[in-house]
């Protein structure tokens, strides 16, 4: 991958690019928001890790800029533990993830991971002649994660020349993230706790565990059903686990600030920050995705 890093500390700057270099990845630097926007036009990078606070231009300032030159770069935003309403307000300008500093070698890689899909899969835009007024589509798709860059490229094809060019890779990742939980935590019945534990044991432990339960009775019978419809006021994602449900009212209120900072449902926290409406039904097994269109 091409990562641009925009960081003012020099020694935190060099440290991510030693440990992006380390993973096999070509970078580029910048000091302020203002030399970032000017590598990213010239370097292009398919990945940005930038700080909030910098001189001459802060990372707010760099995001809403870049946003109106390239919709599709990921941006991941450094942030820290005392200043979680300008992680809000950088998600809210399209970022589209954070860490927490220190930010680890292990941090960055595991973010390039669950991103790397979304880069393989990019979708392709296609002229489409005429306004599409309404559309209905239907899935059912097994556990296997590894499927889901290409699942989540079908569906967003259905929504050509409706959703906007610069909530496209929002809806993406939002659309993965609901999937992911779907699986992990709806079929394969994965606790948080058990997760963190099985991420623990290792690198691969997580991977391991959900290799076990994809082939391990009832677990492997269970899918989840998609259904989707686009009208001309609004394209709407029903997604629907066999799995036991779970207490959704527990979940982080996104637009509450310190949330950020919690692990517990961040997955599901950023994505609903990408939807105008997002919520769990039932016993939490079923969520409703709404983006409107006018």
């Amino acid at each position: 991958m091409k990562i641009l890093v925009v960081e003012d500390d020099e020694a935190t700057r060099e440290v991510m690019i030693m440990g992006l270099q380390g993973l096999g990845h070509e970078t580029a630097s910048a000091a302020d928001g203002k030399a970032g926007l000017q590598k990213f036009n010239a370097f292009k990078p398919d990945i940005v890790f930038a700080d909030i606070q910098m001189p001459v231009m802060n990372g707010l300032e760099m995001l809403e800029k870049l946003r109106k030159i390239d919709n599709e770069a990921l941006v991941i935003i450094n942030t820290t533990l005392d200043s979680p309403e300008y992680t809000l307000q950088a998600l809210r300008l399209k970022a589209n993830d954070y860490l927490v500093k220190p930010v680890m070698i292990k941090d960055m890689a595991d973010v390039l991971a669950k991103y790397a899909d979304v880069l393989e899969h990019r979708t392709i835009n296609r002229e489409v002649l005429g306004l599409i007024s309404s559309r209905e589509l239907c899935m059912e798709i097994s556990n296997d994660l590894t499927l889901l860059g290409k699942i989540v490229d079908r569906l967003l094809l259905e929504t050509e020349a409706a959703i906007k060019a610069n909530d496209r890779l929002g809806i993406r990742l939002g659309l993965m993230e609901i999937l992911i939980n779907a699986i992990e935590h709806g079929n394969l019945a994965v606790g948080y706790e058990e997760k963190s534990r099985a991420i623990e044991r290792g690198h691969d432990g997580l991977e391991k565990l959900i290799e076990e339960r994809i082939h391990t009775s009832p677990y492997c019978e269970r899918r989840v059903k998609i259904q989707f419809s686009l009208n001309r006021e609004r394209c709407e994602w029903l997604v629907t686990d066999e799995g036991a449900g779970f207490d959704f009212n527990n979940l982080p209120d996104p637009n509450d600030p310190e949330n950020l900072i919690k692990c517990h449902g961040r997955g599901i926290m950023l994505a609903r920050l990408q939807f105008d409406e997002c919520e769990f039904l039932g016993n939490g097994s079923q969520v409703r995705m709404v983006k409107r269109l006018v």
